[in-house]
């Protein structure tokens, strides 16, 4: 299976949510292998020579570290509570404002409630 761009950049933001909710569930290693490919963008072969270890280990460091964010987010489902929590706050933040500029008289008032 070939991935788009867009459909990359959508795994590593996903990755990089995992990353941040439960990074401190990994080990060291782990920790560091993901935060150099993730925030660093470094390739496993470019990890496997800075840490002066073969590519394949560096590719299992990151493997496993991975499989052990997504096992934490099904069990725990933290991060998928955060992202949902954040579309909230963004869509009260737009309601907030569509209120504020009926209060200013920026914008007609809406005829109904639900129009807000």
């Amino acid at each position: 299976m070939t991935l788009t761009p867009d459909d990359r950049a959508r795994l590593r933001l996903g990755w990089q949510r995992l990353f941040d909710a439960y990074g401190p569930l990994l080990t060291a290693p782990q920790r560091e292998a993901i935060r150099l490919h993730l925030d660093e963008d470094w390739s496993v072969t470019e990890m496997a020579q800075a840490r002066r270890v073969s590519r394949a280990a560096a590719h299992d460091l990151v493997r496993r570290g991975l499989g052990h964010l997504e096992s934490a987010e099904a069990s725990l489902g933290l991060a998928g509570r955060l992202e949902r929590l954040e579309a909230d706050r963004d869509r009260l933040r737009r309601r907030v404002a569509r209120l504020e500029a009926i209060r200013v008289g920026v914008t007609p008032r809406p005829r109904r409630a639900r129009d807000v």
